[in-house]
């Protein structure tokens, strides 16, 4: 919306059977997810969960920032006493640069059955979806 700062948004919702069916079939398989992300996950009492809520936040940057990258260049990680951030590889901070992306918030839920995700591309420039 003018005069905002949001350059895009997109939210996600992701079913925790898909992530749980997909480590079931593969579960050596890290892609999307890195090491760091399953890691995290596989720390916690509910593992479906946490990734889900990953894949749901990969495909939201991914929609908002340029639907040309792939969802491994996105990487979700814990900050300490905040919210969680998004990482992003080279390609896609060249991409956020030039979107004039100057800030990405990212906001993960999850509950029995779903996983969801809301990124916002935050910045003074007017770059709209791509």
């Amino acid at each position: 919306m003018p005069g905002d700062g949001i350059i895009a948004r997109a939210l996600q919702l992701v079913a925790i059977a898909e992530v749980a069916e997909n480590l079931r079939a593969v579960p050596t398989h890290a892609a999307p997810f890195t090491e760091r992300e399953r890691a995290y996950a596989f720390s916690k009492s509910d593992p479906d969960r946490r990734l889900a809520a990953r894949l749901a936040a990969k495909r939201a940057a991914r929609t908002a920032l340029d639907p040309t990258l792939a969802l491994e260049e996105f990487e979700v990680v814990p900050a300490r006493g905040g919210p969680p951030q998004l990482l992003l590889s080279e390609r896609a901070a060249r991409r956020a640069s030039e979107r004039g992306v100057e800030r990405i918030l990212l906001s993960l839920t999850h509950g029995l059955t779903h996983a969801a995700a809301l990124v916002l591309l935050v910045g003074e420039g007017a770059g709209g979806q791509p």
